[in-house]
């Protein structure tokens, strides 16, 4: 990636033409001009009859710095074999990522594990990170992604949160930036621009230049804002003026600079205790709290080319001591543009097993200022080639980083993604209870805590369903099919996903189950409902026995009934007609204050002692249990 390197990599002041020597070409190439050192030292190369060690290495390192990872590869390759698999770690880690940009997995993984076998430790850690990144590739995607609107031919990258807005770093030209251009890339200097939010669809637009104050003729970039707006970190070269401030070799290295945001200005901006012109700081990123820092160097001690850092902020503004946030985040390679959401570090890395050049890796925060193994965001997040400088909001479902990988609208490229929703596959199987064979047809309904239909769907032939759901939120089975028993489960998958295994296996009882069938007619299957002798109010064994009336109506909504209640043959015909109809409209009364539709209840008609089940009749002497069974009340089914 062309330029990442630039925030630490050193800048280029004065190139003089130069004659097709080896000198000419190594002060091309000490000076980042690696377009004409390639020239160069492919025409000295094509001059030896035999490959020359230094000329091969530099040919591979120009062609990786200008991410020609083709030609990198090729070169690497050869300077691999030349030194007999002997190769400083670096070295070896840019021809893996030239590999690996290239798609060339096996020989890259093949490589790794015949590198690293003097080290049993590491080893383990790169397999480890390997099975991750092997499982999220066997996974359906995590996030989708989309190239963004506002991306121009040159590069925009390092996205950061500004209000409602997005503030990022940009070389495109002419509107934003000077004329000068910068030897690496052939691209103008870095500057800051500011992007509205949409922040509905994650797009951005109407991009405009931001804190104009503080921009140079050079590079500006990667800012880190106080939770309140009014603080602001951000990386610039050294400057004295507006002139840039170089070392003995013609070099500038960068800073980090801290300042007060008013309106869009940048005032009182002052250059961190820690910053040293012998190394480049950039990548601020504050935490939300503001009492910490995390920034990249290159700086002595360190890991690595670069790695990353931490200070502590005192109440008063003051900076604690530099410290490295260690072996677990960074490595021998280059480490870059942290991030913290949650529990997690987010940052990029070279060095980490990958997909191939830098990749976005997450590490989770331990107590102790310590983080656990850092393991890849997998695809499409990152790719073959530079994925780098991710930032997501604060429900950790959407977010912006940056690319150049191929298809892009320029040399880097800022993308937004969204969280795909997770969801898990749940089954289940319907059966009869009675027959215990599967039911077809049943229509399964789910539904969410708020009573809001999700989906539906129907079994097969087996009895089979299968629905795809949030395993993270609570849902309501229910199941229908005519003819049967509706039945609702609730699987509180939110609280204990393993409440699902209730569903797997799940009976209906058929409506055959609640009715007899007397002289081919259907009553409804209930106790006798008991009266107190000449009363008609109902009893608290009565209502036992109406509110299984009640249930078996809700469970089969479309039937429909008559109610017909009967006497035994004491007292006179015209007081048990009365007595009767008095009861068969108790009864409907308290079916309908129990929540049955009245129309669904046809009559409620008393027949008194006219239809007697037994031979009680008048001045037939009769047992109480014989006079009971004619005093009795049914729910003949007219419609179902």
């Amino acid at each position: 990636m062309k330029l990442i390197l630039p925030i630490f990599a050193l800048f280029l002041c004065n190139v003089l033409l130069a004659q097709n020597t080896r000198a000419d070409a190594n002060e091309y190439f000490q000076n980042l001009n690696f377009t004409e050192a390639i020239n160069l030292y492919q025409q000295l190369e094509s001059k030896k009859k035999r490959p020359k060690a230094l000329f091969v290495e530099r040919l591979a390192e120009s062609y990786f710095n200008l991410n020609d990872y083709t030609n990198a590869k090729i070169w690497y390759e050869k300077f691999y074999a030349l030194k007999g698999k002997k190769v400083d770690e670096v070295t070896f880690i840019r021809y893996i990522q030239s590999l690996k940009a290239c798609q060339e997995y096996i020989i890259a993984n093949n490589l790794i594990k015949e590198y690293y076998n003097y080290d049993e430790l590491k080893l383990a850690t790169i397999l480890e990170q390997e099975k991750h990144l092997d499982s999220l590739l066997g996974e359906a995607p995590s996030y989708e992604i989309k190239n963004l609107e506002i991306n121009s031919p040159q590069s925009d990258f390092a996205p950061m949160y500004y209000k409602d807005a997005i503030v990022f770093s940009s070389s495109r030209a002419p509107e934003f930036s000077e004329d000068a251009e910068y030897s690496w890339n052939n691209q103008p200097y870095l500057s800051i621009l500011t992007a509205k939010r949409d922040t509905t669809t994650g797009e951005l637009m109407d991009v405009q230049k931001l804190h104009s104050n503080i921009q140079s003729s050079y590079h500006e970039g990667t800012l880190t804002y106080s939770s309140d707006y009014k603080t602001v970190y951000f990386t610039q070269n050294y400057l004295k003026g507006n002139e840039l401030q170089v070392n003995p070799k013609g070099f500038s290295n960068m800073q980090i600079l801290r300042g007060e945001v008013k309106g869009d200005s940048i005032l009182g901006t002052v250059s961190l205790k820690f910053n040293n012109p012998k190394y480049s700081f950039g990548h601020p990123y504050l935490t939300e709290d503001g009492k910490r820092l995390y920034f990249v160097s290159n700086m002595y001690g360190g890991l690595g080319e670069t790695d990353i850092y931490y200070v502590d902020i005192d109440e008063d503004g003051k900076l604690g001591p530099a410290k490295n946030l260690g072996p677990n985040v960074n490595t021998p390679g280059r480490e870059m543009f942290p991030f913290i959401a949650g529990q997690y570090l987010y940052f990029a890395s070279d060095s980490h097993f990958g997909l191939g050049g830098l990749d976005i890796f997450k590490a989770k925060i331990e107590s102790g200022n310590g983080f656990e193994t850092a393991k890849n965001m997998g695809m499409p997040i990152n790719s073959n080639m530079d994925d780098f400088a991710f930032i997501v909001n604060n429900s950790g479902n959407a977010g912006y980083f940056s690319s150049n990988r191929v298809d892009g609208k320029g040399d880097d490229d800022l993308y937004a993604f969204n969280k795909i929703a997770e969801t898990m596959i749940y089954k289940g199987t319907i059966k009869d209870e009675t027959s215990e064979l599967p039911i077809h047809e049943v229509k399964v309904k789910v539904y969410n805590q708020e009573k809001q239909l999700v989906l539906e769907t129907i079994t097969d032939e087996q009895g089979n369903f299968e629905v795809a759901l949030s395993p993270n939120v609570n849902h309501i089975f229910a199941f229908f099919k005519l003819e049967y028993k509706q039945e609702i489960k609730m699987v509180n998958n939110a609280d204990s996903p393993n409440l699902f295994k209730d569903t797997n296996y799940t009976v209906l009882t058929p409506f055959s189950s609640f009715i007899v069938n007397e002289g081919g007619v259907e009553k409804i299957k209930v106790n006798p409902i008991f009266f107190n002798l000449n009363r008609h109010n109902i009893t608290y064994k009565a209502a036992a026995e109406l509110d299984k009336i009640v249930s078996f109506m809700n469970d089969f909504p479309n039937v429909k009934i008559k109610i017909e209640a009967h006497t035994d043959s004491r007292a006179s015909d015209a007081f048990n007609l009365e007595l009767s109809n008095n009861r068969a409209k108790s009864t409907q009364e308290y079916l309908i204050y129990m929540g049955v539709d009245p129309s669904r209840i046809e009559s409620a008609i008393g027949y008194g002692e006219s239809r007697l089940i037994n031979n009680c009749a008048n001045g037939v002497p009769c047992s109480n249990e014989d006079h009971l069974a004619n005093r009795r009340c049914e729910f003949i089914i007219i419609g179902k």
